[in-house]
């Protein structure tokens, strides 16, 4: 879900409030207030000044305080309901599952109810056209239907979204995605191209790294195990950048020696890097999510062993039973990560 105007509708008052309850009281708080109060607005046209009018709601846009004092006023929606809820900015992601689609049916329009009262009590408002379904299922067909309600208005249901960047869709296959990539690469191999004849080998590994690499990289440790067919395209797209900038000769050639003398790394190594670099940080505790649980390995008989965390080398996998599951981040870590000598470790 969307909120609509989000940074312009924080009511000063509940803000104040949520700071105090917070700890922030005595000078501090005073300072805050006055931080938030005594703000005008006016309309300007040509010569053409409005009256000033007070600025009641709202956190001053484009201030370093601005973004902070909006998470601290949207912190406590977790609170409200049993969604689970990752909250980005005035991006709100809401997720639940159940088995039984019926039950999950019931489950969500109670937990909506929920979010509505709480985004009421706190003068927010949802951009509806934005706020959309999606039910995730590894069924090839899925007939049954349900109805999800917010303030009494229906959703529709869709069965991919983009959220933070990253399309995902219901069956987790990255086909759009992928699409969605292959799409911004080849429209950076047009650039390369049309640049490569006026620009310095410097400037060209600029604009790889800013309009090719950029999109290749982000968000890759989790479609990165998309299937092969659909990497592919992308190798297909890397390497029309690598010819591009080295003006090889026509026809089949091995491309290796082009991406060792670029310094570039093919989407294959791409993904080994950003993945060892994710356990890397698991390891040394640098990310605040609690990641390492994902990463606890299962030996052949059905007990636990040891987890990367703890451990230099991963020499087991968790047991799949799926081949979504020979896909996933869970499985493959180990795999890339033990495939890296100990000095890079």
């Amino acid at each position: 879900m969307d909120l609509a105007k989000a940074f312009d509708t924080v009511s000063h008052d509940i803000l104040i409030k949520k700071l105090e309850k917070y700890g922030i009281r005595g000078n501090v708080l005073k300072l805050m207030k006055s931080y938030l109060a005594d703000r005008f607005q006016f309309i300007k046209i040509g010569n053409v000044r409005s009256s000033m009018i007070p600025i009641k709601y709202g956190v001053p846009q484009g201030s370093i305080l601005g973004p902070l004092l909006f998470l601290i006023y949207i912190n406590d929606l977790p609170s409200a309901t049993n969604f689970y809820i990752k909250l980005f900015a005035d991006d709100t992601f809401l997720c639940t599952q159940n088995n039984d689609l019926k039950a999950l049916e019931t489950e969500v329009n109670s937990e909506l109810k929920k979010v509505h009262e709480w985004l009421a009590s706190n003068k927010l408002t949802l951009n509806i056209s934005k706020l959309k379904y999606m039910i995730f299922s590894n069924k090839k067909k899925n007939c049954h239907t349900i109805s999800v309600n917010f303030d009494g208005k229906p959703l529709k249901r869709c069965t991919s979204y983009k959220y933070l960047g990253i399309i995902i869709d219901d069956k987790l296959k990255w086909n759009e995605h992928i699409q969605y990539i292959c799409t911004k690469v080849s429209k950076a191999c047009g650039i390369l191209a049309k640049i490569r004849h006026s620009a310095n080998f410097v400037l060209l590994k600029d604009v790889y790294y800013a309009l090719f690499y950029s999109y290749i990289r982000y968000g890759i440790t989790t479609w990165g195990n998309a299937s092969d067919t659909l990497i592919n395209s992308l190798r297909v797209l890397n390497h029309r950048a690598a010819r591009i900038m080295t003006f090889p000769a026509f026809g089949r050639i091995d491309i290796s020696p082009l991406l060792n003398y670029l310094e570039i790394l093919d989407i294959d190594d791409i993904f080994s890097l950003e993945t060892s670099k994710l356990v890397f940080k698991i390891k040394k505790e640098m990310i605040t999510i609690p990641l390492s649980s994902y990463f606890e390995l299962r030996s052949a008989n059905g007990t636990y062993s040891y987890n990367l965390r703890h451990r230099n080398r991963a020499e087991q996998s968790i047991i799949h039973r799926t081949k979504y599951a020979l896909k996933s981040l869970q499985y493959r870590t180990p795999f890339v990560w033990n495939s890296i000598p100990d000095n890079l470790k």
